[in-house]
């Protein structure tokens, strides 16, 4: 990288720190952004909180970070924004951005002449994936989601891009992580383009707890010594991550009142019940049972459970 970064209209010295509003693309939306170009050269870390306003651990953990560190801890560049669907989190809405009602991390990679989601997506896919050496966004449950801390990384486009992401992946402190073959979503995006990418996942249900946003920023630490953007050493961890297969993203098929039996983290046989299904006078609509051996990743903790949502998911899991 050049000693002055350029992006977007903004100028970043070397051994300069920027943090400002960035707009978006022919728009009145601004999202908060931190631009730290260390003193010597070195790769560019880029790492996103808030793509879903309203999961919060990432977002604080984010700010903190921003704020923190300086030119002076780091090589090469740091870029973070935070949170970047400013309106949804403002509006305290799940997923979606509220003037388009669009999931962006379902956008990439978004269209310039778009909706305000799609050129959100554009902005990340267009000028700040291309400028990245490693990509890191981060989530939480959201507003109607308890999790268990777990990361994924990517399965595409090949073997290369899936193991430089999950060595990442490994210095991490949970027990989970999940290899995703999808193609949608930011980091998937990132890493079909050729950038090492995780999405990590941590805290949820509206809550936004100092231990997990402690949690978070001491993972993206070990990321900055991993990647060598610092020369701290990796610190310990209380857990190392194994592998979660054959993810079962459990949806219901019909609105009604969720009643789990099984929260994050908890291990279930094939078999079990998973939670039931009510009408509003507390009528059994569905019985739901586990299909396997596994472990809850995140579950929906809300009684309103509308048509679509995600009421458990869980995967297959090598207990030690």
């Amino acid at each position: 990288m050049s000693d002055t970064l350029y992006i977007c209209g903004l100028k970043v010295e070397r051994s300069q720190k920027l943090r400002t509003y960035l707009p978006v693309l022919d728009t009145k939306t601004e999202i908060p952004v931190t631009i730290i170009n260390g003193q010597n050269d070195g790769p560019t870390l880029l790492i996103t909180a808030g793509i879903h306003g309203g999961e919060y651990p990432g977002i604080a953990a984010a700010m903190e970070l921003g704020r923190d560190i300086s030119p002076e801890d780091i090589r090469g560049c740091l870029i973070l924004m935070h949170p970047v669907n400013i309106q949804s989190f403002w509006a305290r809405r799940a997923f979606v951005i509220p003037e388009d009602g669009r999931n962006l991390n379902r956008e990439f990679p978004g269209d310039v002449n778009g909706t305000l989601s799609q050129k959100t997506a554009y902005l990340l896919s267009q000028f700040f994936f291309p400028l990245a050496d490693f990509y890191v966004d981060m989530h939480s449950g959201d507003i109607h989601e308890e999790l268990h801390p777990y990361v994924y990384y990517p399965g595409l486009p090949n073997e290369e891009i899936s193991e430089k992401s999950r060595e990442i992946a490994k210095i991490l402190d949970m027990k989970f992580m999940v290899k995703s073959m999808a193609t949608s979503g930011a980091y998937n995006y990132a890493a079909i383009s050729g950038v090492p990418s995780i999405l990590i996942e941590r805290g949820g249900a509206g809550f936004c707890l100092r231990e997990d946003i402690d949690a978070y920023k001491a993972d993206i630490r070990n990321v900055l010594s991993k990647l060598g953007l610092c020369s701290d050493p990796i610190q310990p961890r209380q857990h190392n991550p194994s592998d979660v297969s054959n993810v079962i993203y459990l949806e219901n098929d019909t609105a009604g009142c969720w009643f789990p039996n099984f929260r994050s983290g908890e291990l279930v046989k094939k078999g079990d019940e998973l939670g039931l299904l009510t009408d509003l006078f507390g009528t059994l609509i569905k019985k739901y049972i586990s299909e396997q051996d596994g472990v809850v990743l995140y579950h929906c903790p809300a009684l309103a459970a509308p048509q679509g949502t995600i009421l458990v998911t869980y995967g297959k899991f090598a207990a030690e």
